[in-house]
């Protein structure tokens, strides 16, 4: 059952873990994904912190658009077209796949085999998924993390992100890397790190025991896959999602990676897969991990 919290001009919260529970109430059409930040003093910093994904021009990240802007639907039949092309964008990141097979297998904990980082090879892939020469960097994988510290920092730390000029410094240049192309930038600030997550587990996994050897790539993937540990909604207006009673202008936190660890083999939960906002990816992320985990499997066996 979820847990309601309302304290009068601080907040009013729900937090969503049950896997049916937060389908019902993504599905909800009471529950929104801008925020308003009406509803007390957490619901309109949480807000704020969500309201700088969005261009000079104005456009909105895919990830913050409403169920009902007229863009939205568009844009995800387009990229998960493109993103359906599962093999030929596997060939084009075979690189990054291997240095990540590499790393799982036990490659040196922070190098590659190009001096890079893990998170540096984990941007690069995403990246070139929308374009063959995206590149990433050192610069461009610290402003990904600088995005994401600005979404779960505390006041203090935010305050001093904002204020330091390092939140528009790395927006600007998350953007910049993606060519203005605002699903990339998302891909490759935000949603990049539960890969990385991913692929973190996948090391730990491979160095239990024989696991590497036995465990085929679906079974490494159950065990390893990752969703984002939250993502804020709002019920715009009050009402009832199954037994949860949504005040008006309830902020509401849907506790993915917990429902997913509920679930686990249920492998497009992390995806929202099926729903109205189904990640483009939601095929083509399961069969990357996969790869890296047989790149892995193909270098301990003293292949190619």
């Amino acid at each position: 059952m979820a847990l309601v919290i309302a304290i009068p001009y601080l907040v009013r919260l729900a937090i969503v873990s049950d896997p049916d529970e937060l389908l019902r109430v993504n599905d909800a059409a009471v529950v929104a994904r801008p925020l308003s930040g009406l509803g007390g003093l957490f619901n309109r910093s949480v807000a704020a912190r969500l309201a700088v994904f969005r261009t000079p021009a104005g456009d909105i990240w895919p990830a913050f658009r409403d169920r009902h802007d007229p863009l939205r639907a568009a844009h995800q039949a387009m990229l998960e077209a493109t993103l359906s092309d599962i093999e030929p964008l596997l060939q084009r990141i075979a690189p990054e796949i291997a240095q990540l097979g590499s790393y799982v297998g036990g490659g040196r904990a922070h190098r590659s085999a190009e001096d890079r980082s893990l998170g540096v090879v984990v941007q690069q892939a995403v990246g070139r998924l929308f374009f063959a020469e995206y590149a990433a960097s050192e610069a461009s994988y610290d402003a990904a993390r600088t995005l994401q510290t600005w979404l779960s920092a505390w006041p203090l730390r935010a305050c001093w992100i904002r204020r330091s000029g390092a939140l528009k410094a790395s927006l600007a240049r998350i953007e910049a890397a993606s060519c203005g192309n605002m699903a990339c930038a998302h891909a490759t600030a935000i949603a990049m790190e539960n890969i990385v997550r991913s692929i973190e587990l996948m090391r730990k996994l491979a160095r239990q025991g024989d696991n590497l050897a036995k465990l085929e790539p679906q079974d490494a993937l159950i065990r390893t896959l990752r969703a984002p540990p939250r993502l804020a909604r709002e019920a715009r207006d009050g009402d009832f999602v199954g037994l949860i009673r949504l005040r008006s202008r309830t902020l509401i936190v849907l506790a993915l990676d917990n429902a997913r660890r509920q679930r686990a083999s249920d492998l497009g939960l992390p995806f929202f897969a099926g729903a109205w906002n189904q990640c483009p990816a939601h095929g083509l992320v399961p069969a990357l991990l996969s790869k890296v985990w047989q790149a892995a499997r193909t270098r301990a066996e003293g292949g190619v």
